[in-house]
């Protein structure tokens, strides 16, 4: 009875979760000492000062980064609205 209406709101939480997991940055440099298991984010922040910086290197790293939450932004934009505008409407 309760679970379609919580769908939107499930699916939002659901779509701020992985951006939160794939965003992780501070966690994956300070816990993980092996540079293979770092996430994409940890390993760019890492990679920033290691060998000097070079800045087109460093935009296509963070354009790598984006993409994904870029994608399941766009993919699943209609149910993250939907999930924002739920409590909104009256009646």
């Amino acid at each position: 009875m309760h679970v379609p209406l919580a769908a939107p709101a499930t699916s939002s939480l659901a779509i701020l979760l992985f951006l939160w997991t794939w965003n992780q940055f501070l966690l994956a440099i300070v816990l993980v000492d092996d540079p293979l298991q770092r996430t994409m984010s940890g390993a760019l922040g890492a990679f920033q000062g290691q060998w000097g910086t070079d800045i087109p290197l460093l935009c296509a790293g963070s354009l790598l980064i984006l993409a994904p939450t870029l994608a399941v932004f766009l993919i699943f934009q209609r149910r993250f609205v939907t999930a924002l505008l739920q409590g909104s409407l009256k009646g």
